[in-house]
């Protein structure tokens, strides 16, 4: 299972980096080979050569002691840089993949879970800056802390 654990801004100028970035968790011992993030029209269409900047990405564990000793051990996924083209309303589709090499036919990707987050509505106008809520600017904290996951600050 994946999970959205921050969810980008619900308005952004079309062109701009989207903040706060994308964040997706799941627990390690789903062991995904990687999450891809795509954008989805509102009639629910992906959409190609729209969205922009890293488009997949490996989790990566966390170790900054901050979760319980009983919790189970999460791997989280940091979309930094995203960018959508054009105005419009849209959501991300966040696809976690397993390979499958068993395959006759050769490597086959396979969609193994999904998430999609809020909509977001892109403006061709500059729109005010979101801020996380508490519990995502935490998280963002810690990730930016820990380094590796390329979390970018504020653009304020």
């Amino acid at each position: 299972m994946v999970t959205v654990e921050v969810q980008p801004p619900s308005q952004v100028q079309a062109g701009a980096v989207l903040y706060p970035p994308l964040v997706i968790s799941s627990e390690s011992d789903d062991a995904y080979d990687f999450v891809q993030v795509a954008l989805v029209d509102s009639y629910g269409r992906v959409l190609e050569d729209q969205l922009y900047g890293t488009l997949s990405t490996s989790g990566k564990g966390l170790d900054d002691h901050s979760a319980s000793r009983s919790s189970r051990s999460m791997e989280f996924s940091v979309f930094p840089d995203l960018i959508v083209g054009y105005a419009g309303t849209y959501s991300l589709q966040v696809n976690a993949v397993r390979m499958d090499y068993s395959s006759p036919e050769g490597p086959a990707a396979v969609i193994a879970a999904s998430a999609t987050t809020a909509q977001i509505f892109v403006y061709d106008e500059s729109v005010a800056a979101e801020v996380p809520s508490p519990d995502e600017q935490t998280l963002l904290r810690r990730l930016r802390r820990n380094g590796g996951f390329g979390v970018p600050r504020s653009p304020r």
